[in-house]
């Protein structure tokens, strides 16, 4: 729902989010791969230790039995894409999916023991980082809110020790998509909700979900909250919560009405109208005349008034720092308010 540009949200704004991120593999990484570079083959090495891989006491790479491994690495090669790109650099995943996944899954798809689809879970296997992983998030970052639902807050917060109350999502399921389960920009910070108990292994690629982290991601201007009230309700006269109802809606579009089915914001949202019937109850009471009377009262300008009686939120603030700030900024444009 909110767009997430990491670098908006470091501690130490010259960190080096992906030179820093490479370092958890570099003494523990599992793959040896090759680049070219200005025409030359270049070995890059990230280490440790390699008989860990041995099957049957043969490299899993030369094993003539289980070559989908190595035909999955040349794949990401002919696109210009290898496993440091997919890890470390690469920000366009939706890209990356779209160029391979076929031709992967037909890969892997001819070794009918799915060892090999084992094998690649066990090279990119996130638990055995997932310490390191939201360690580097929580030191380096301060994200405020989800950035699914913008529901509620993921703050760390110091015990004993530093403690986050955020999770790791990955976009793209990593059970799926096992390549990308290291990758840096799958991991998006995240409430409880969201990634335990409504997105689950929900396939957001296949249902063309656009991640919040990419350049393309335009919730915000292209999906609002819109006020739907009662028949009986007329110029606003509202008694009760119970004769509202507020829901998503898309303009001119629907390439988010997956991304809100799956994180089920509609239903989420329907158990909050309480905070849109205080708005309606405050337009009520303060119609521009009424303040333009405080404003003359109390010598406080017109604007701050309004602002502190409805909790405004300015469109063009950051909406992550505080939860329901697109939905009260998308009601304060149906009210009037702003």
């Amino acid at each position: 729902m909110i767009k997430l540009n990491y670098s908006n949200y470091l501690k130490n704004k010259n960190f080096n989010i992906e030179e820093e991120y490479k370092k958890i593999f570099t003494n523990s990484f599992q793959i040896t791969f090759t680049t070219k570079q200005k025409g030359k083959s270049k070995k890059v090495l990230l280490k440790k230790v390699r008989e860990e891989f041995k099957d049957n006491k043969k490299d899993i790479f030369s094993d003539k039995k289980n070559k989908s491994l190595q035909e999955i690495f040349d794949k990401f090669k002919e696109k210009k894409i290898d496993e440091f790109d997919v890890i470390f650099q690469n920000k366009d995943l939706q890209y990356i999916l779209t160029l391979s996944q076929n031709e992967i899954i037909k890969i892997l798809e001819k070794n009918k023991n799915k060892s090999s689809l084992s094998k690649l879970k066990y090279v990119f296997n996130y638990d055995k980082f997932q310490s390191e992983i939201t360690k580097f998030f929580t030191d380096n970052f301060d994200f405020r809110t989800c950035f699914y639902c913008n529901k509620d807050f993921i703050t760390n917060f110091e015990a004993e020790k530093k403690v986050s109350t955020f999770q790791l999502d990955h976009f793209f399921d990593k059970a799926t998509y096992p390549y990308l389960a290291l990758s840096f920009y799958n991991l998006i910070p995240s409430c409880y909700v969201c990634n335990a108990k409504v997105k689950l292994s929900a396939n957001t690629f296949e249902n063309n979900c656009i991640a919040p982290n990419s350049e393309k991601f335009d919730f915000h201007q292209k999906v609002k909250f819109k006020l739907l009230l009662d028949s009986d309700c007329k110029n606003l006269h509202i008694k009760s919560k119970d004769d509202i109802d507020i829901t998503l809606k898309e303009q001119f579009t629907d390439m988010y009405d997956k991304y809100i089915e799956i994180f089920k914001l509609n239903e989420r949202y329907k158990a909050h109208k309480d905070i849109v019937f205080d708005m309606i109850q405050k337009a009520e009471l303060y119609p521009e005349s009424r303040l333009k009377e405080l404003q003359d009262l109390t010598g406080i300008p017109f604007q701050e008034i309004k602002k502190d009686i409805f909790n405004l939120i300015d469109e063009n603030e950051d909406l992550s720092k505080q939860p329901f700030s697109k939905l009260i900024v998308d009601m304060s444009k149906e009210l009037g308010i702003l």
